[in-house]
Parts: C-alpha cells; sequence; structure tokens
C-alpha cells in the first residue's frame, strides 16, 4: 500500500465515483454536511486517506467525492492505494472520536463541550428546529458566534432533568445576547429551577417550568421543542419585566430574536 497527497477535482471525484463498485449505502445528509463545509470554506485537511484496493475498487470515499462534486470545489486529501482485500475489514470500525474530543486533543478548543455546542445551536435554529444536523465545522462556527451568550446560559440554567435543556439554554442564551440584564436571567433560572418565587412578578418562571415538567419526555418532538423555545423566551420576557404570567399560551412571534447582520451598502458608479 502507499500514500500520497492529491488534489481532487470534481471530475476526477466523478471518474472515481464510477470505481464504487461495492460500498455502504450512501447518506445524503452527510454529502450535504460535507458538501456545505466545503462550499463555504469550513473543509479542513483531513488526515484520513480516500482509500482503494489492489484491483483499483474504491474502498472508503464516496461520501466525500460526491460531497466534493456536489460543492463544485477541489480538495486535498491523502489517497492509499492498494490495499487488500481483507483490509477493508478494518475500515472505519475505531471507536469514533467527537467533536469534543476532538477540539480537546488537538488543543483547538479546551473548553468546548456537548452543552455548549447544543446551546448555541439551539439559539441559532431554535425558532426553526433545534434538531437540525450540523456539520464539525457549522457547529464551532455557531459557538464562536454565540459563545459569550451561550457560556453565561450553559453556567446560569441550574442542571436538573427537564428543565435544564437546549431549548431552555437557548431561550436564555438570546435573552442575554439582546441584552438582558444578567441578574434577572440569573434569577429566572434560580426560581425556574428551584420553583421557589417571591410573589407575582415571578410567576412566569413558575409558569414555564410547570409546563416543562407537565410535557416531560414529548420536548423530543421537534416541532415542540420551536413551540417551547419561543414559550421560553416569552416566560423569561414577562419574568425580566415584572408582569404576572400563570398559564403559557401559544406564541407567535419571539420575544428575544437574533439580531440580523447590517445590510451592506451599494454605492452607484458614478
Amino acid at each position: 500500500m502507499n500514500i500520497i497527497i492529491e488534489t481532487i477535482t470534481p471530475k476526477i471525484a466523478e471518474a472515481w465515483i464510477n470505481s464504487n463498485k461495492s460500498n455502504r449505502k450512501l447518506r445524503d445528509g452527510i454529502v450535504e454536511k460535507y458538501a456545505d463545509d466545503m462550499k463555504h470554506g469550513r473543509w479542513t485537511n483531513c488526515p484520513e486517506p480516500i482509500s482503494f484496493y489492489d484491483d483499483g475498487d474504491l474502498a472508503d470515499g464516496q461520501h466525500r467525492l460526491f460531497a466534493i462534486i456536489e460543492s463544485d470545489t477541489e480538495q486535498t486529501f491523502p489517497i492509499a492505494r492498494g490495499l487488500r482485500r481483507q483490509d477493508g475489514l478494518n475500515l472505519n470500525t475505531g471507536l469514533t472520536r467527537t467533536l469534543v474530543d476532538n477540539a480537546r486533543i488537538s488543543k483547538t478548543d479546551t473548553d468546548l463541550s456537548k452543552a455548549l455546542i447544543a446551546t448555541a445551536r439551539a439559539m441559532e435554529f431554535g425558532n426553526v428546529s433545534i434538531g437540525r444536523s450540523v456539520s464539525n465545522g457549522e457547529a464551532l462556527t455557531l459557538v464562536q458566534k454565540h459563545r459569550e451568550a451561550a457560556s453565561f446560559a450553559c453556567s446560569t440554567v441550574r442542571n436538573k432533568s427537564l428543565l435544564c435543556g437546549a431549548v431552555v439554554k437557548g431561550a436564555v442564551g438570546r435573552a442575554y445576547a439582546a441584552g438582558v440584564d444578567p441578574d434577572k436571567l440569573r434569577r429566572f433560572c434560580d426560581v425556574l429551577g428551584s420553583g421557589l418565587y417571591n410573589g407575582d412578578f415571578e410567576t412566569a418562571a413558575i409558569a414555564i417550568r410547570n409546563y416543562l415538567l407537565e410535557k416531560g419526555a414529548v420536548l423530543s418532538s421537534s416541532g415542540l421543542w420551536v413551540d417551547t423555545f419561543l414559550k421560553t423566551q416569552n416566560a423569561i420576557r414577562y419574568f425580566v419585566e415584572g408582569r404576572k404570567l400563570t398559564v403559557i399560551r401559544g406564541v407567535a412571534e419571539e420575544a428575544y430574536p437574533l439580531k440580523k447582520p447590517a445590510a451592506k451598502k451599494t454605492v452607484k458608479a458614478k
């Protein structure tokens, strides 16, 4: 077996795909994630080679090759040729590392955690679908974008079953990013976690607490996630404004929408 570094164009990838005579079923979602990273410059050098058996058949790398075609980009990979058929028994059988594992081992981000990633993802997509799958590259980009607010939410929301999921942390992070007083958010999280409140002006935290405990495991439904994300934001708004809220009802709009990037000014040519 020999390994060399090569730059793969879409045309080369297409030719190699034709050598893909026997491989596992293609997963379109994986191809889409890889392609999106490639198109947006998030794809980094991959140390895992695209591999071929000694008779020329493709052994490993079909998802990356399809992603090159879909993204219409050139990518550089190690290319391993000359694998024996029995070598294929060990392909992709090692213990998979998570993004958190890789970030810590490589010292790219030693403070990264699953909770931080989930919270940043909820802040970005909670009003659409918190369960939206993202690539490692996109996850890191989201953490960088929302790090301060997501870190605050992770450290402030009590680690208590049903009351500390990404939907809650994402809503708290949104409020923090919108400039809500951090002390009021801390108090909201205290009441949410303990169930102890001082008066009608803090009932919003109790109302959303009761709602979360009532819904329980069915919060895994992505449709309910979105609804709960909106309701939690609304409860936070009532709480910080000191308004009484005892029943959680449907909410159509976000209390703390993400700020949209400023539009670039266009200058007419003279």
